[in-house]
C-alpha cells in the first residue's frame, strides 16, 4: 500500500478525527432538517401529488374522472391508477395532462345493498423526488340509481406562487354523461368583519362531462390570520356548497436559489467556520504532530521512505480527509433541503464552497504540521494549537471589534469594511467571508456569515479572483513549505 493511502486510512480512522466528521456532518444535516420542517417557506413546496375524484352513471357503467394536482392546482402527469370493485381491477385512461378515466362495470353482485350502491376504492403511484409513491386507497360510496353524477367538488389549501397565499380553492366539476355545459359559478367569501365579496368565474378548462378552476382571491395583507368561509352556487343546478373554514391565511416566502444560499451563509457557514478549524488542528496534532514531538513513528514502514516523503504523505492524506468531510457536509445538507424544497444548490456554489472551506482547513492543517516543528513536547504543541484555534476560529471578531471601538470606527464607513476585509485576509478562517463577499456582494457582519450585511463591491476592496487564488496559496504553501524544509534539513 502507497504511504498516502495508508495515511488517510489512518486520518479517518483516528478515534477523534471520527467525532469530529461526524459531528460535522450530522449538524450540517440537522440544521438543513429543522431549517426544512420550520421553514416560513412550507406552504409553498411543490412535489407531492393529490386528486380530487368526479363520477357519472351510464347505465350499470360507473365513470369516475380523476384529476391530479400539486399543490398549486397544477396537473401531475405520469400517474398510474387503478380503481378497485370487490377485487376486480380498472386501470385508468390518461384523458388529459393530470386527469384519468375509469370506466367500473357494476354487476348486481358488486352493489352493497343489491339495489343503489357500489363500494370503489382507488388507489394511485406517482413519481417524487425520491423515487415512487403510492398513495392510501381513496374510497366513495356511489348511489347508481339516485345520483347520476357528482357534481361540483371544492378543495381548499391550494398555494398561489404568486401572492404568497395558500387561501386559494379548486373547483372540479363533473357532470352526467353527454352534458358537455359547464355550470356558471357564484363565489362569496366571508368574515365575520370584512361582510362579503361575490366574484363570477369562469372555468379555466371545459372537457367532456367535467372541467376545474384553480380560484386565488386577492386578499391582501389584511386578510392574514383571519378565517374565511366559502360559499358557492352554482347557476346550472340548484347547489349551493359551503366550505367552512377556510384559512386562516398563511403567508410563505417563495424559496428560490438565492434563499437557499443565504440560509447557507446565515447558519451553516457558522457552523464549518469553527469545526473544520477544529478537525483539522486535532488531526495534525494526532497523525503527525504528536509523533513528530515524541520522537517516535507510529506507522509500520515497509519500504523506506523520506522525511520529506513522510511529512508529504500524512499532509496529503490530511488534506484529503478534511476536504471529503466538507464535501459531504455541504452534499447532505444540500440533499436534506432538496427534500422540503425541491431546489438543489447551483453545482458552482457548492464547488466554491467546497473550495473555501477545503482552505480553511487544509490552512490550519498547515499550521499545525509548522507548529510541530517549533514546539519541544506534545503538550505545548496541544497548547499552541489550541490557542490558534481559539484565536482565529473565536475571537478574531473580538479583536476586529476592540479595534474599531478604540479607534471610533463608524460601523459601514469605507474605512470599516477596509479593516474587515483586511482581518478577513489576515486569517484562515475569514477565508469563507470573503468568498461570501465576492459571491453575493454582501459582506457579512461577522465570522462566517452571521450578523448583519452591507451590499459593496468586492472589486473596489480588493476581493478578486486573483487576490482570493493568492491567499489560499499563501495560506496554504507557506506554512508547510517552512515545516517542510524543516522536516528536511534539521530533524
Amino acid at each position: 500500500m502507497r504511504p498516502v493511502f495508508y495515511e488517510i486510512k489512518r486520518s479517518i480512522t483516528n478515534r477523534f478525527s471520527i467525532v469530529l466528521i461526524v459531528a460535522i456532518i450530522g449538524l450540517s444535516a440537522l440544521i438543513s432538517y429543522e431549517g426544512g420542517v420550520s421553514s416560513t417557506s412550507h406552504n409553498a413546496r411543490i412535489g407531492s401529488t393529490n386528486e380530487v375524484t368526479g363520477y357519472y352513471v351510464t347505465g350499470n357503467t360507473v365513470t369516475l374522472i380523476s384529476y391530479f394536482y400539486n399543490q398549486n392546482g397544477n396537473p401531475v402527469s405520469d400517474v398510474k391508477a387503478n380503481a378497485l370493485l370487490n377485487g376486480t381491477r380498472f386501470p385508468g385512461t390518461e384523458m388529459y395532462p393530470g386527469t384519468l378515466e375509469f370506466n367500473v362495470t357494476v354487476l348486481p353482485q358488486d352493489r352493497i345493498d343489491r339495489s343503489t350502491s357500489v363500494y370503489i376504492t382507488l388507489n394511485y403511484t406517482y413519481k417524487s423526488s425520491f423515487g415512487l409513491k403510492t398513495s392510501t386507497n381513496t374510497s366513495m360510496t356511489i348511489n347508481v340509481v339516485n345520483t347520476k353524477f357528482s357534481g361540483l367538488n371544492v378543495v381548499t389549501g391550494i398555494s398561489d406562487p404568486s401572492n404568497t397565499s395558500s387561501l386559494g380553492f379548486f373547483l372540479f366539476y363533473v357532470g352526467s354523461a353527454g352534458n358537455h355545459t359547464a355550470p356558471t359559478i357564484d363565489v362569496n367569501l366571508a368574515t365575520v368583519t370584512s361582510g362579503v365579496m361575490s366574484t363570477s368565474y369562469i372555468w379555466e378548462h371545459e372537457y367532456s362531462s367535467f372541467t376545474h378552476l384553480s380560484i386565488f382571491p386577492s386578499l391582501g395583507s389584511a386578510a392574514i390570520n383571519k378565517t374565511y368561509g366559502l360559499y358557492i352556487k352554482s347557476g346550472v343546478s340548484s347547489s349551493v356548497f359551503f366550505k367552512s373554514p377556510i384559512g386562516p391565511l398563511s403567508l410563505y416566502k417563495p424559496t428560490t436559489v438565492s434563499s437557499l444560499e443565504s440560509a447557507f451563509f446565515s447558519i451553516e457557514s457558522s457552523l464549518l467556520v469553527i469545526f473544520i478549524p477544529l478537525l483539522a488542528v486535532f488531526m495534525a496534532y494526532f497523525t503527525y504532530g504528536k509523533d513528530r514531538v515524541m520522537g517516535v513513528l507510529e506507522t509500520v514502514i515497509k519500504r523506506p521512505i523520506t522525511k520529506g516523503g513522510a511529512i508529504r504523505s500524512r499532509f496529503l492524506a490530511n488534506s484529503v480527509v478534511v476536504a471529503s468531510s466538507i464535501v459531504a457536509a455541504i452534499l447532505v445538507s444540500d440533499l436534506i433541503s432538496f427534500r422540503y424544497f425541491h431546489l438543489f444548490m447551483p453545482v458552482s456554489f457548492v464547488l466554491y464552497m467546497s473550495w473555501a472551506y477545503s482552505i480553511i482547513g487544509i490552512s490550519f492543517l498547515a499550521i499545525a504540521y509548522l507548529f510541530s516543528h517549533l514546539l519541544k513536547s506534545p503538550g505545548a504543541l496541544l497548547g499552541a494549537l489550541i490557542a490558534v484555534f481559539m484565536i482565529f476560529g473565536l475571537f478574531w471578531t473580538v479583536i476586529f471589534d476592540v479595534i474599531v471601538s478604540v479607534f471610533s470606527i463608524a460601523s459601514g464607513s469605507t474605512t470599516y469594511l477596509t479593516l474587515q476585509v483586511i482581518f478577513d485576509y489576515a486569517n484562515p478562517a475569514g477565508y469563507a467571508s470573503l468568498f461570501q463577499l465576492f459571491i453575493t456582494h454582501s459582506l457579512s457582519g461577522g465570522l462566517g456569515g452571521a450578523g448583519s450585511s452591507q451590499s459593496i463591491n468586492p472589486a473596489s476592496f480588493g476581493v478578486t479572483p486573483a487576490l482570493l487564488l493568492i491567499s489560499a496559496i499563501l495560506w496554504v504553501a507557506v506554512p508547510f513549505i517552512l515545516a517542510q524544509q524543516i522536516a528536511i534539513k534539521r530533524d
